[in-house]
């Protein structure tokens, strides 16, 4: 397929939290378009996390974009000048919930909404977690820690009480690579 082409781009805002850009574009069939919006918001890592009972650690988080608590994979975003995936999944998963591993798997970036955002959700798999602490939550975070059967949260998936697409996507990638 071809490529759309800008022909004007506007930064309509650009600070450490998000960045949207206006532009006009020309699609190859010639159809314009002079108002597309695209929002660039920092890469960040998700972590599905088991402890060696087979129990993947989630977290309950009031979301205040959708005003309502969602079930989450432990994740965050990556800082400025931060390149590496890993590390940035590391943190979140101590900070979040307490837990370390030192059995990392990357399983792959998924996009979380392609028609308008530009970051990607590095998913981790972190395998036999153990707790070694209580969280250290950033100011302006409030979550609970939830421990369920990852046989559990794959029905919870499938009955969209776990609904973000990177949560989702990577307990059933790890629910499939174990068989469960």
């Amino acid at each position: 397929m071809e490529k759309w082409k800008t022909r004007k781009s506007e930064k309509l805002i650009d600070n450490h939290w998000v960045k949207v850009r206006k532009d006009a574009v020309e699609l190859p069939n010639g159809q314009s378009i002079d108002d597309f919006y695209a929002v660039t918001i920092n890469d960040a890592a998700a972590i599905i996390a088991l402890d060696d009972e087979g129990n993947v650690i989630l977290k309950n988080e009031y979301r205040y974009c959708y005003d309502r608590n969602l079930i989450e994979v432990p994740a965050g975003t990556f800082e400025e000048n931060e390149t590496d995936g890993l590390a940035v999944a590391k943190r979140e998963l101590l900070e979040e919930t307490g837990y370390v591993s030192d059995n990392w798997t990357y399983l792959g970036a998924t996009v979380e909404s392609s028609a308008k955002l530009t970051n990607y959700m590095h998913i981790y798999f972190a395998n036999h977690c153990r707790k070694v602490s209580g969280q250290h939550l950033d100011d302006t975070e409030e979550l609970d820690v939830i421990v369920i059967p990852l046989a559990q949260a794959v029905e919870m998936v499938m009955k969209n009480e776990i609904c973000c697409n990177s949560s989702a996507h990577g307990i059933l990638q790890v629910a499939r690579m174990l068989g469960v």
